[in-house]
């Protein structure tokens, strides 16, 4: 095998787009928006929350490149993403708002935080735009004392624009809807964007994000899917599937760099230690004989705090 094959078949995984029920109800409901928003003449808005590696960020390039091959085929579909600063104030959201947008006036210190979201507002308007993510969004409960200046900042730029506008971030980010009942309004209801569980309904989505895995692995391996390979999964990404898809990945690496028959269970138990928890101890590592099927949600270890709103 060349090191070329190999390398492509390493990144193979992180780098190909798995879809799952979650991802196509969520990118559907947007849709909705969109479409609602420009055939009622009112901006709408939609809260996407759950916790970090459930899958929001797959999601949202997965939008962006949908809605960029459709203006492609000759549609015009403007969509704009923008991450929102750790230390969000209305200042410095409007200047990373405008660096995104190419504005070379982004930064000038002159410009007062009304000015630039006039700014914001003109610009969007000149380049015909339908949809505005705004992503990290729980930096402005976490940061804020007071989410109201940040809310009113949202509605002026959805009353002046007519955009439909999401909003994505963990659970704490519903508290910008919370305290402010006129955003509220303009927004649907709220879509929590979790992990998978191990329930009758997302075990089986969990099977079948297995299977495509398993399906696209390019090397040999032990079954993903069986009953027990289920569970040792689960817990070792705790149904997030950005860590399921990192521990497959090196898997796979581990494999190819030392030219192994296939993958192990002794490989992805490296794996787990490689890319989640390099001190695990044998009886809490998923993939380990020793392990004792319990969840990694304790102090210190990797999933800790998952649940809380938080996070």
């Amino acid at each position: 095998m060349s090191k070329l094959t190999a390398a492509a078949q390493i990144t193979r995984l992180s780098k190909q787009f798995i879809t799952t029920p979650q991802i196509e109800n969520t990118l559907s409901r947007v849709d909705e928006v969109i479409y609602d928003t420009k055939y009622s003449g009112k901006a709408k808005g939609l809260l996407i929350c759950g916790p970090s590696g459930a899958g929001k960020s797959t999601m949202i390039k997965k939008l962006i490149s949908d809605r960029r091959q459709l203006a492609v085929d000759g549609h015009k579909f403007t969509t704009i993403y923008m991450e929102l600063p750790s230390k969000p104030t209305l200042k410095s959201m409007g200047e990373t708002f405008l660096e995104g947008l190419g504005d070379a006036f982004a930064k000038t210190r002159s410009h007062s935080a009304e000015f630039k979201l006039l700014r914001i507002i003109g610009l969007l308007k000149d380049l015909g735009t339908e949809l505005v993510i705004f992503d990290e969004v729980q930096h402005i409960v976490d940061r804020l004392r007071n989410t109201n200046e940040a809310s009113n900042w949202i509605k002026h730029l959805m009353n002046n624009t007519g955009v439909a506008v999401v909003l994505i971030g963990m659970r704490s980010t519903q508290e910008i809807l919370n305290n402010d009942q006129q955003l509220r309004r303009r927004f649907s209801a709220t879509i929590d964007f979790d992990r998978f569980k191990i329930s009758k309904k997302s075990s089986t989505d969990f099977l079948t994000l297995l299977k495509t895995l398993e399906g696209v692995l390019g090397v040999q391996s032990i079954s993903l899917t069986t009953s027990e390979m289920i569970q040792r999964f689960y817990y070792a990404s705790y149904g997030l599937i950005d860590y399921l898809v990192k521990i497959i990945d090196r898997a796979v690496h581990i494999s190819i760099k030392n030219n192994l028959e296939g993958i192990t269970l002794e490989v992805f138990s490296q794996a787990f230690k490689d890319e989640v928890w390099s001190n695990v101890s044998d009886d809490r590592n998923p993939f380990s004989p020793l392990f004792n099927f319990r969840a990694l949600i304790e102090h210190n270890e990797p999933f800790n705090g998952v649940d809380n709103n938080q996070q």
